[in-house]
Formats: structure tokens, C-alpha cells, sequence
């Protein structure tokens, strides 16, 4: 038996001096130890049979050992290697979450951890409201798929968690609003084709048919565009924060809420133009704009960090509390309250969103973050 599967097999069993652990932590912050380290995860899976029915307090007691290692070495911040932050996230879900996470340590840990609370809160689900243009609303997962004509003569057809429009040439020039609360998202076909999915929260101000010579929608919140080329009729979009985004026909995100400290345009593929206040900004594939006090910044985007929403996962590279938090209260649809002001916790790693907040909140608990939950409101006390 090696020295490190002796020291792994001391900490798993709770028997490991102060001296033992430390040498652990770093042996596991060393890259030669990987291929090691995953055959002892793999032992410790087999051990208890049937991987669903694999004790959560077991699974936490192994992923423990993991994510200490990232809080007590500077060097597995360097680069997150994936193989065994994998093999973390899927002992954690045996635990019932698949995560993985990095923190930096803070100033004051308490000793205690909160008890869990029993609420189950699902996270969001396919659903929006509908704004015709004569003010009245319709909530859309209230109906079955069909068909809707509003009073400009528009004909709307609502399918499976999709709200598509025909091209209302003889409508007339009338405006929708289609907004998603929180915990809810949709998908969206504008009458020129393009494809919208608006992201929780959100509310996307559209022409029923686009009669101008520019197809101009209003953005607040977050949604991903694929915009329908159309070379004589450029496309743009407006946010509240008085940003505007113009394009030909590409794939881009905006994240534009009102409690985020910048509207974030990002460029998959195409061409964008970011313009605020008089200043303007031209966008290449995998490029992010940051606008915030009308000043205009370009930089290198994960695009698959900034669209994992879109495919059902939250993913983070070394993000605050506060904006991991700005997250999960859009998608659960709670309120986060810090009681003793944000703690300097950082995150990085991915968590499918279709999680209920019990599972989330059990990350949070073997992360050190301490809350405590009353109804909707989280409460974050560390």
C-alpha cells in the first residue's frame, strides 16, 4: 500500500492526525497522484454496490477529502484538472448533486453547520406570460398548443414551450411583450425567424410583424439570439441600461438584469456591434463587451460558461457568492439576504439546473457557507 492510498484510507475512516491530513492535501494538489486517487474513488463507489444507493453522509465523508484539497492548496487553483474534480462531482451526486466546486478560505469559519432545510423548491420550468398588444395577458403554460390572434391581426402559435409567430405582413403595427417570471424560461420565434430563449426573469418587447427597415426588439433580463440574416434589414437589440446591440445574422447572449453590475454581450458566431453612449464596439467570435457606466471593454469569453443556462446548467469560473446567489434566485425563485455582509467565497465548476434547492443548498453546506432558509428567503450568515 503507497503512502497515499494509506493517508486517503486514514481520512476516509476519520483517523488521520492533524500531520496526516496536511500531507494528504498535498499529495492530492499533485497531478502524479490523479490516476491513484481515481481508482480509490472507483474502489469506494463499488464498495457500496449499487451507486444510487450509496449513503449521502458516505459520498460527502469521500468528496470532503476532494474539496479540502482545493481549499488548502493555492497550486489546484492553478488549473482545475478536470479528471478528478469529475470524479468529486459524481460523488456528489450520489449525494444528490453533481458539482463540483473550488473556494477560497475567509477570515472567519464558523463552527457549526445549519441543518437542512425540508422545503423542496423546484427549480425553473418552461413558462412565460404573454403582453398583447391591447394589454391583455395570457399565461402560456395555462393553455394548450394552438393557435392565438391578437387584435392587430397577428396569428401567434404556442407549441411545446415554444411561442412562434407567422409573418404577419397584413398585421398591423402592434407590439408584444413576452416575459418570464421567476424560476420560468421560454423560447421565442419572431416573425423574421429569428429564435429567442429568454432566460428566467426576462422580458423581450417585440413588433408582431416587422414592417421597418430595421428589426429592433427591447431586451430586459438575459436571453440568446439566433438572428435570421437579412443584409438590407439590420437587426438590433435595446436594453434599459441603454446599451444596444446591431447585427446582420449571428448567435450572441446578452445578459442585461438590472442587479448585475454591467450588460454582458457576448458573440458565439456572426458579427455584433455594441453601442453605449456615443461610443461603439465591434465584436468577433468568442469575444464578451462588458458595458458599464457607458464605458465599453472587450475581452476573451468562455461562450460555454456564458450559454450553459441555455443547455441547462449553471457554470461558474471563479465567480462571487453574489453572482453565484443572482443566479439561484432567478432560478428558484427566492431571495438572498446576507446577514453579516457577502463573504469572500469564490466558485468555479458546473450543477444541472434541474436540481431542486435542497441539493443546491447541501453544496453550499460542504462548501462552508452557512444560511439558513426561512420560506423563500435565504439567508446567508456567514
Amino acid at each position: 500500500m503507497s503512502r497515499f492510498e494509506f493517508l486517503f484510507r486514514k481520512s476516509l475512516e476519520k483517523t488521520s492526525t492533524e500531520a496526516e491530513q496536511q500531507e494528504l492535501m498535498q499529495l492530492i494538489a499533485w497531478s502524479q497522484h490523479d490516476e491513484t486517487l481515481m481508482q480509490l474513488l472507483d474502489e469506494v463507489i463499488a464498495a457500496s454496490g449499487d451507486e444510487k444507493a450509496m449513503p449521502a453522509h458516505r459520498a460527502q465523508e469521500v468528496l470532503a477529502i476532494i474539496l479540502q484539497a482545493g481549499t488548502k492548496s493555492r497550486t489546484a487553483r492553478r488549473t482545475v484538472r478536470m479528471r478528478w474534480w469529475a470524479a468529486a462531482a459524481s460523488l456528489l451526486l450520489l449525494a444528490g448533486a453533481a458539482w463540483y466546486l473550488l473556494r477560497r478560505p475567509v477570515a472567519h469559519t464558523p463552527d457549526t453547520v445549519p441543518v437542512l432545510a425540508l422545503q423542496d423548491i423546484r427549480p425553473a420550468a418552461q413558462s412565460a406570460v404573454l403582453t398583447l398588444d391591447d394589454g391583455s395577458q395570457v399565461i402560456l403554460d395555462s393553455l394548450h398548443q394552438g393557435s392565438i390572434r391578437n387584435a392587430a391581426g397577428a396569428v401567434i402559435h404556442l407549441g411545446q414551450h415554444t411561442l412562434a409567430y407567422s409573418n404577419n405582413k397584413d398585421a398591423g403595427q402592434a407590439y408584444n411583450t413576452l416575459s418570464t417570471p421567476r424560476g420560468k424560461l421560454f423560447h421565442l420565434i419572431l416573425p423574421d425567424g429569428t429564435e429567442v430563449w429568454l432566460n428566467a426573469a426576462s422580458s423581450l418587447r417585440y413588433p408582431v410583424s416587422f414592417h421597418a427597415a430595421e428589426r429592433v426588439v427591447e431586451l430586459n433580463g438575459e436571453a440568446y439570439f439566433e438572428v435570421k440574416q437579412a443584409a438590407t434589414r439590420p437587426f438590433r437589440v435595446k436594453t434599459i441600461q441603454e446599451s444596444e446591440i446591431r447585427v446582420l445574422g449571428t448567435g450572441f447572449n446578452v445578459n442585461a438584469y438590472t442587479n448585475e453590475p454591467a450588460v454582458t454581450t457576448t458573440l458565439l458566431h456572426g458579427r455584433v456591434q455594441v453601442l453605449a453612449a456615443q461610443r461603439q464596439m465591434l465584436l468577433k467570435p468568442g469575444q464578451q463587451a462588458t458595458v458599464a457606466g457607458g464605458d465599453i471593454k472587450a475581452q476573451a469569453a468562455d461562450t460555454s460558461q456564458v450559454t450553459a443556462w441555455k443547455e441547462g446548467m449553471f457554470q461558474f469560473d471563479n465567480a462571487g457568492i453574489q453572482q453565484v446567489m443572482n443566479q439561484l434566485e432567478r432560478w428558484y425563485d427566492i431571495t438572498v439576504i446576507y446577514e453579516n455582509g457577502v463573504p469572500d467565497i469564490r466558485f468555479g465548476g458546473k450543477m444541472e439546473r434541474e436540481l431542486d434547492l435542497r441539493s443546491v443548498l447541501r453544496i453550499l453546506e460542504i462548501s462552508n457557507v452557512h444560511y439558513r432558509l426561512e420560506g423563500r428567503k435565504l439567508i446567508v450568515t456567514q
